[in-house]
């Protein structure tokens, strides 16, 4: 995982003060691929989580390592959006 740049809050106020836009495909593919995938992170965790069947259950630390970061990235996408002023949803 990347950690964020230093300038991060300023980078997204650049993109906001200077009225960016991504257009319209970009979001779908970024629906599409990352929001999709996301959700697909969380339903195996919580499978993994509840299955009996598992040889090494998964621990709470590891669960909580994976959750933190589907929300790095889901925050990371929702700061873009606001940023540019794309009302799309994921």
């Amino acid at each position: 995982m990347a950690n964020p740049l230093p300038n991060e809050d300023d980078l997204y106020q650049q993109i906001e003060n200077g009225k960016l836009t991504v257009h319209p495909i970009i979001w779908e593919l970024l629906s599409h691929h990352i929001g999709n995938d996301l959700y697909m992170i969380n339903l195996i965790l919580g499978a993994t989580i509840l299955s009996r069947n598992n040889p090494r259950p998964m621990t709470t630390e590891e669960a909580q390592k994976i959750y933190e970061r589907i929300m790095l990235i889901k925050d990371f996408l929702d700061k873009l959006r606001k940023a540019t002023k794309k009302d799309v949803g994921f």
